[in-house]
């Protein structure tokens, strides 16, 4: 078990980085949806807009703590070939590649 920890790393790494772009798609989605549907009254717009800001803010976080934890992933599996760990590399080069085509999903 100690001696794939780079890979398990790496994995672990990469499923949370198309788990965190899932999420902030869903946070900007919620974001547009409330900034579309803010057709009231001028002081309900206003809210809406501030709401609709924070949640398209956060949903940017996310992102790039998603982006941040994929580069990571990508490190760990160099880092993993170059030791000669016993591992299936291609499992995380698979969820790697979902994560990349994720981000040319529009919301």
């Amino acid at each position: 078990m100690s001696t794939r920890r780079f890979f398990l790393l790496s994995l672990a790494l990469a499923i949370l980085a198309v788990g965190l772009h899932l999420t902030a798609m869903s946070q900007i989605s919620h974001g547009l949806r409330i900034h579309v549907q803010a057709t009231a009254p001028e002081s309900y717009r206003a809210n809406a807009r501030a709401v609709a800001r924070g949640y398209s803010k956060r949903g940017a976080v996310l992102g790039y703590v998603g982006l941040a934890f994929a580069l990571v992933s990508v490190g760990f599996v160099v880092v993993s070939a170059r030791k000669h760990e016993p591992a299936r590399r291609t499992v995380v080069f698979g969820v790697l590649v979902c994560y990349a085509l994720l981000q040319f999903v529009l919301i």
